[in-house]
């Protein structure tokens, strides 16, 4: 017998994905950060989210309110990844029975501080039993800015590969907490990531923007969806890659290697892009004079060969997988 383990998360989305019919209104199915549905003259975006005690968070490291600040941020990036527009949630939640009352009201208080940041309202959702802990199911519905929105796949041969914000932050707060590290920033990272909603609709208005997702999953094979699903390999700089203070202090202090979170750590929720080349130090002035959110390139598309390389090396790192030991 052959089980999801054997073939991990993401070969699993592809053979759930041949069994979905066609339909004239989709245009954007299975495989992408949101579905894509053609409403009147409306494009309207669908993601859902899942997030489950003990998979994505332990109670002992998280606050209540800060298990829904992460299960909203991580429903409204996928939003952000196509540049579109959040609007309304449905929210589900399943929790033992013995679960106390106000730490569920707690977790839908953090829900709603982050969903009202971005005007989001809630219509509806589900409450049921759960046999062990508790789980969060959201799902988010969007809009495209007018016509326009950002796959994963369009980046083209020679596009360079950009970063917003400071990646590994989240997964070194992770160890932080593991270990019992003081390191409040990362810390911080980790339990309130920010969306970056408005940073998405910018780059989506772009023509020089050419493909987008956000970083959940880890920089590696984020930036690995991107050139599969546009037919190219990518080529990281490890020179080149944001390194945070706090983060770099962290791993003298206790011996770690600050590279291996900024390319393997997930939950960051920053955006990862192929822009082109031509006038990139234009669009790299007129962001920063945008936003405060630091932008760096770390990277380039290519069409010599597929998969990601690290300084034009092959790497053994990967970054998370459902499914996998």
């Amino acid at each position: 017998m052959r089980t999801v383990h054997d073939i991990g998360e993401f070969r699993l989305i592809e053979r759930l994905s041949r069994l979905m019919p066609n339909a004239p209104f989709v245009v954007e199915g299975i495989g992408d950060d949101c579905g894509v549905v053609r409403m009147g003259e409306r494009l309207l975006l669908a993601s859902s989210d899942m997030f489950i005690e003990d998979v994505h968070f332990r109670r002992d490291h998280i606050l209540p309110s800060n298990i829904g600040w992460k299960a909203a941020a991580s429903c409204i990036s996928d939003v952000a990844a196509m540049g579109g527009t959040p609007t309304f949630c449905l929210v589900s939640i399943a929790c033992p029975p013995s679960t106390d009352l106000q730490f569920v009201e707690q977790v839908y208080k953090g829900i709603l501080s982050v969903l009202s940041r971005f005007g989001v309202v809630i219509l509806g959702g589900d409450t049921t039993s759960s046999p062990q802990g508790l789980v969060i199911d959201m799902t988010v519905i969007g809009q495209t800015m007018g016509p326009h929105f950002l796959r994963r796949r369009g980046a083209r041969n020679g596009d360079l590969l950009a970063i917003t914000g400071w990646p590994g932050m989240s997964a070194a707060g992770f160890h932080a907490l593991e270990h019992d590290h003081d390191a409040p920033t990362l810390v911080a990272a980790h339990q309130q990531p920010r969306p970056r909603v408005r940073e998405g609709q910018w780059l989506c208005a772009r023509p020089s923007i050419h493909a987008l997702i956000d970083v959940s999953d880890g920089l590696l094979q984020d930036a690995g969806h991107i050139a599969k699903a546009s037919n190219l390999g990518v080529n990281i700089d490890s020179n080149g890659l944001p390194i945070h203070s706090d983060l770099d202090r962290y791993c003298q202090m206790h011996g770690l290697d600050a590279h291996s979170f900024v390319l393997t750590g997930g939950e960051d929720y920053e955006l990862a892009f192929a822009m082109s080349p031509d006038q990139h130090e234009r669009s790299l002035q007129d962001f920063h004079h945008e936003f405060r959110t630091e932008l760096t390139i770390i990277g380039e598309f290519t069409n010599e060969w597929s998969g990601v390389r690290v300084g034009g090396e092959e790497t053994d790192w990967t970054g998370f997988q459902h499914f996998a030991e």
